[in-house]
This record gives structure tokens, sequence and C-alpha cells, in this order.
């Protein structure tokens, strides 16, 4: 349904979380491991009013899927949010309506 309501951006976070691999899933390919992650970040992406509201959110949904021993630092997400902030600004940008 996600998949669906955000189009491009959707696969863009999940290609953004792929590379950077913050939790060190092996594969050489993006087949959706992070989709779950994605889901619950573009279901509150609404949320976050500035990057660092991004990078809080980002972080809260790994250590809650990975848990705190797995997820590493906060600092580990810093790339991955600015990379997401920056493509959500342009999605924004594309699907903001005229009237």
């Amino acid at each position: 349904m996600l998949q669906k309501e955000y189009g491009s951006f959707y696969r863009a976070v999940s290609d953004i979380l792929f590379r950077h691999n913050p939790v060190d899933l092996d594969g050489k390919h993006n087949t959706g491991e992070y989709n779950p992650e994605v889901d619950a970040l573009l279901s509150r992406i609404r949320e976050a009013e500035h990057l660092g509201a991004l990078q809080e959110l980002l972080f809260e949904i790994f250590r809650a899927d990975f848990g705190e021993g797995n997820c590493g630092t906060k600092e580990r997400y810093d790339e991955a949010a600015s990379e997401i902030w920056k493509a959500y600004e342009r999605h924004r940008a594309a699907n903001v309506t005229v009237r």
C-alpha cells in the first residue's frame, strides 16, 4: 500500500537504506530486506518536520526492529537520513498541488 502511495520515493528510500546498510545485512542486490523499515518510516515520515527529526525517527525504527545492541549508534544513520531527507523534499515538491 505504501509502495503505491509513495511510488518512486519508496524505492529511493529502500535503495538508500540498502546502500548504507546500517545493520550490515548480507546481500549484493536490493531484494527488499529493509522494506519493513521503509514501511515504518514512511507511515510516520510526516511527523518529521526537519532533518534532525527524521534522523531520530530512523534510528528509533531501527532500534525497535533490530534491538539496541544490533543497530549501532545514532550517528550510523546520519548519512542515510540526510539522503532520505533530500529525496523527501524532492518528493514533496513534485507532489504539491496547485490550487
